[in-house]
């Protein structure tokens, strides 16, 4: 997957010079492929964007409507899968530059908690699983998540006033928030004060073991 996307980065860069920066990744990818393999190329990229896309799809709808139907058993899974279908199918006619402009900010929402979550699930046997470190880490990485997810709304909602009084507050306080990075050092600091809080919650029941 690493050298797939590298490459594709490459593509990207090194086609700077043959085409007009376009409005999505979808547009510049179909460039390139005409570019390269002419007809061949078109035809080569809908057969395997319409494999890859189908069968992620597939895994997504069917992960989505098994979840619900076991939250929910009175509804059945079929009845999620045509929901979840339907849905899909009413989005996906919206257009990818609309799909990327409404998704990008509950993306950027997300990304710093799921990375948040990875570091402290490769850490977790430093601190035994303790919820209270997830839950301190994850409630400061919530503050610039937010804030990440402010930045990245359509420009139709980006130019209000009280939204540009907030980021301007973010990108004077917090560290490296004008690189995308504001969540860094407050996910640092809230899995330093979880330790702390672990380490304190450890020693106050030997004490009373003790006791």
């Amino acid at each position: 997957m690493a050298i797939i996307y590298l490459a594709l980065i490459w593509l990207g860069a090194t086609s700077l010079h043959q085409f007009k920066p376009a409005l999505n990744g979808g547009i510049t990818l179909a460039q390139i492929s005409h570019y390269y393999l002419g007809t061949a190329g078109d035809a080569i990229l809908a057969t395997l964007a319409t494999v890859t896309c189908m069968s992620t799809a597939m895994g997504l709808v069917i992960a989505f409507s098994q979840d619900f139907h076991r939250r929910f058993p009175k509804i059945s899974y079929r009845t999620f899968l045509r929901i979840n279908c339907g849905l899909s199918f009413l989005f996906a006619n919206l257009g990818l530059n609309q799909i990327i402009a409404w998704s990008t900010p509950i993306l950027m929402f997300l990304y710093p908690l799921a990375i948040t979550l990875i570091i402290l699930g490769l850490l977790s046997p430093l601190f035994k699983q303790d919820r209270l470190v997830y839950r301190i880490t994850t409630g400061l990485t919530l503050i610039p998540a937010f804030f990440d997810m402010l930045n990245a709304l359509p420009a139709g909602l980006h130019e209000s006033q009280l939204l540009q009084a907030l980021l301007g507050f973010a990108q004077h306080y917090f560290p490296f928030f004008g690189l995308g990075f504001g969540w860094l050092t407050f996910g640092i600091a809230g899995l330093i004060l979880g330790l702390i809080c672990h380490a304190v919650k450890g020693r106050k029941q030997v004490e009373l073991l003790s006791d």
